[in-house]
């Protein structure tokens, strides 16, 4: 799907792929910020295109390569149908 053609509801459905929602009612551009919530409840905002093509998701639940701290990867793959597609314990 090409960028001009994604709407309020292709956001909805990568928001619910990821186990959050999107907390934003319109659609405003991939690359204008939005507000998320992952599936344990932390909003934040990012842009869309960020999201799907840089493949980031909840900053409190993904900590930065900068910011360290510990990937739970067993938790978010139990939160997270993304990551569990493709993470085995």
């Amino acid at each position: 799907m090409s960028e001009s053609t994604m709407g309020i509801q292709d956001l909805t459905a990568y928001a619910e792929s990821r186990g959050g929602r999107l907390l934003s009612l319109d659609f405003e551009g991939m690359r204008t910020g939005h507000r998320w919530a992952c599936a344990v409840g932390h909003e934040f905002e990012a842009s869309p295109w960020i999201l799907i093509h840089g493949g980031y998701w909840c900053s409190e639940c993904f900590p930065s390569a900068e910011g360290g701290g510990g990937w739970d990867w067993d938790k978010q793959s139990e939160i997270d149908p993304l990551v569990a597609r493709f993470y085995r314990k």
